[in-house]
C-alpha cells in the first residue's frame, strides 16, 4: 500500500470518527480525561515511606533455643541503649548536648517555665491546665497556684514525718500535684483506683504502709479504717470549692489528724511559695505505686520508679513523628483513669511539651465521647476500647458514604490522611490523634479489630495509635505506628511495634517461635519494664511479617 493510500485511509477514519461526534460523546471524552489526570494533578506522597510500614522493628540476627529473635523499635539498632531519658536541658548546656535523662520534677519545671526558643530563653507561651465540670463550666488552672498547692502539701506532709501517701481521688489536679508533691519532698505515693466500694478501698489501704490519705470527701469510713489501716493517722480531703464552708472534722475518730486540701493551702500560702523547689541532682525521686487489676479478681501493687516513667514519657513522645508532636496549640484529654501508667505517662508526655491538658473526673470505659470532648474540642484524645466501641455505636455518630467514603478510603489506602471538611462542628472535629490503650488483664472480646479501626479513620479522618499495656510495664509494650492506614482485614488485631523503651521476644516451642511469623508468650526488657524485664503471662502474640505484634 501506497503512503498516500494510506493516509487517504487515515483520513476516512478521522472524518468517520468525528461524523459521529455528539454531546454525549463530549461528556464521556471528558469524564475519562479528569478521571486520568485529576490523581496526577492532586497526589501527593504517602504520610510515611511505604518500606518503613512493611518492616516497623528491628530483629536481632541471633537468637537462643526456644525464643524467637529479640525485636527492637525501628529508631534503636540493636546493641544500642533503650531510650531511658527525656534529654533534659539545663541553662547554660550546649546545643549539641544530649542532655540529662531527668525525673518526674524536670516534668514539672518544664511545664511551669513554657516553651523555650533555641537559645533556651522562654518564650512566655505555656500550656494551660484545665478541670472540666460536666458540660456547663470549664476552670482554668493557674500553674502557680498549682505549684504552690505542691509545696504546701509536700511541706505539710513532711512535718508530719510521712513517708508514704495513699492516693484515692479522680482524674484531677489534686491527684498530680500529690505525685509531683511526692517527687520535689520525698515520699512516696500509692495511687488507688477511684469508684471501689468503701470496704475495697478500706481493704486495699490495709495492705500498704501509708501514712498519709488523700482522698475525696465521703469515700472513706474512718471508723473501719482506724481499725483496719492502723499505719494511717491523717486524712486530707479534697474538697469542691462550693462545699469550703463545711466542716469536716466533726465526729472524727480519736488519733486522726483531718484537714481539707483547700484548707491547708489557705493556711498555708503565705509561709509557702509558688517557686518550684531548685535542682537537686543528688537527691532520689521515690516511687510512684498503683494497685492495678490482677487476674483472681483482686488487685495487686505495682511499683514505678521515676526512671520506669521517664522512660515511658519518651518512649511515647518519640511515637508522635516531627510533623505530629506536641506543641502548645494541642489540646490533650484522657477519658482513661490516670492510675493507668499509660495515661499518666501520656499526662506527662502533654506537661513535659508545654500542651493543654484538660482533666474530666469522669473516666474510665464506655465515656460518651461526644460529651467528654463537647467543652474543650481536644486534639489529642486517649479513650479506652469500650469507649471507642460505644462511640461507633453512638446514634449520633455518621460515618461517610457513597462517593465521600469512597475518596476517604481511596486516600487511605494512598497512604495520606484525608482532611476534614471545614464544615465540621462536633467536638471531636478537630481531633488528629485518637490513643487507644488495650490492656492485657481486658478479655479478649473488648479489642479492636484493623476493621474497626479503619473504619474509624474513614470516620473521624484522625490519626489512631493503639497501643498493649501490662501492668508490668510502664507507658506501652507497643503501639501502632499513627501513620499506618491499613486495613489488614478480618478480625486481625495488631497492636503495633514495640515502642522504644523495651524490646521483646516470645518464648515457646522450637518449631513455633522459630517460623517466620514466630508465635509464643511475650517477654518485655527495658528500662520501663518493672524489674527490667517481665513476662506476660496468659497472652499468646504473633508477629507479622512486618514485625508488628498481633494478639491471638
Amino acid at each position: 500500500m501506497t503512503e498516500s493510500g494510506l493516509a487517504e485511509r487515515l483520513d476516512v477514519a478521522i472524518a468517520e470518527f468525528f461524523s459521529s461526534w455528539n454531546l454525549w460523546t463530549t461528556i464521556l471524552t471528558l469524564s475519562l480525561v479528569i478521571f486520568l489526570i485529576y490523581p496526577l494533578l492532586t497526589g501527593q506522597d504517602p504520610d510515611t515511606h511505604p518500606f518503613l510500614l512493611a518492616r516497623q522493628a528491628q530483629i536481632a540476627p541471633i537468637r537462643h533455643q526456644g525464643e524467637s529473635a529479640v525485636y527492637r523499635a525501628i529508631e534503636i539498632p540493636h546493641g544500642y541503649p533503650l531510650r531511658a531519658g527525656l534529654g533534659v536541658k539545663d541553662p547554660g548546656t550546649p546545643k549539641w548536648s544530649s542532655g540529662r535523662p531527668g525525673d518526674l520534677r524536670d516534668i514539672w519545671r518544664t511545664a511551669v517555665r513554657g516553651v523555650v526558643n533555641e537559645e533556651g530563653n522562654p518564650t512566655g507561651q505555656k500550656g494551660k491546665i484545665l478541670t472540666v465540670l460536666g458540660r456547663e463550666k470549664v476552670i482554668e488552672h493557674s500553674l502557680e497556684d498549682l505549684t504552690l498547692g505542691i509545696n504546701v502539701i509536700g511541706q505539710y506532709v513532711k512535718r508530719n514525718n510521712g513517708q508514704s501517701v495513699a492516693v484515692c481521688l479522680s482524674n484531677s489536679v489534686e491527684l498530680l500535684s500529690a505525685i509531683f508533691a511526692g517527687s520535689f519532698y520525698g515520699f512516696s505515693t500509692i495511687l488507688l483506683p477511684y469508684g471501689l466500694p468503701q470496704e475495697k478501698l478500706t481493704s486495699l489501704l490495709a495492705n500498704t504502709s501509708a501514712d498519709h490519705v488523700i482522698a475525696e470527701t465521703g469515700i472513706l469510713d474512718l471508723d473501719d479504717l482506724a481499725s483496719s489501716a492502723k499505719s494511717i493517722k491523717t486524712v486530707i480531703w479534697a474538697t469542691r470549692t462550693i462545699n469550703d464552708h463545711m466542716s469536716w472534722t466533726e465526729g472524727t475518730p480519736d488519733g486522726y489528724n483531718v484537714t481539707s486540701w483547700n484548707e491547708l493551702v489557705e493556711k498555708n500560702q503565705r509561709s509557702a511559695n509558688s517557686e518550684v523547689l531548685p535542682l537537686d541532682k543528688d537527691s532520689q525521686v521515690p516511687p510512684v505505686s498503683v494497685f492495678v487489676p490482677a487476674a483472681n479478681g483482686g488487685f495487686d501493687l505495682v511499683k514505678y520508679t521515676s526512671e520506669n516513667l521517664i522512660s515511658a514519657t519518651a518512649a511515647l513522645l518519640a511515637t508522635l513523628p516531627r510533623a505530629q508532636k506536641l506543641s502548645v496549640a494541642d489540646t490533650l484529654l484522657p477519658t482513661t483513669p490516670l492510675t493507668e501508667s499509660y495515661t499518666l505517662a501520656w499526662t506527662f508526655a502533654a506537661l513535659f511539651s508545654n500542651t493543654t491538658l484538660s482533666l474530666n473526673s469522669v473516666a474510665g470505659d464506655n465515656i460518651d465521647l461526644l460529651n467528654a470532648t463537647s467543652q474543650v474540642s481536644p486534639t489529642i484524645v486517649l479513650a479506652s476500647p469500650a469507649t471507642v466501641t460505644a462511640y461507633q455505636k453512638h446514634p449520633a455518630t455518621k460515618y461517610p458514604g457513597g462517593l465521600g467514603k469512597f475518596m476517604t478510603q481511596r486516600t487511605l489506602a494512598q497512604g495520606n490522611m484525608p482532611t476534614k471538611a471545614a464544615s465540621a462542628a462536633t467536638p471531636l472535629s478537630h481531633l488528629r490523634v485518637l490513643l487507644v490503650p488495650q490492656s492485657v488483664a481486658s478479655p479478649s472480646s473488648s479489642r479492636l479489630t484493623s476493621a474497626a479501626l479503619h473504619t474509624l479513620r474513614t470516620q473521624l479522618k484522625a490519626r489512631i495509635g493503639y497501643a498493649l499495656t501490662a501492668p508490668q510495664v510502664a507507658g506501652a509494650v507497643s503501639q501502632t505506628n499513627i501513620f499506618d492506614y491499613r486495613d489488614k482485614g478480618g478480625k486481625v488485631v495488631s497492636v503495633g511495634a514495640p515502642i522504644s523503651s523495651v524490646e521483646v521476644n516470645l518464648t515457646g516451642e522450637e518449631e513455633v517461635v522459630g517460623a517466620r511469623s514466630p508465635r509464643g508468650t511475650i517477654t518485655v526488657k527495658g528500662p520501663a519494664v518493672v524489674g527490667g524485664k517481665a513476662t506476660i503471662d496468659g497472652l499468646e502474640v504473633q508477629i507479622a511479617e512486618d514485625h508488628t505484634l498481633i494478639l491471638l
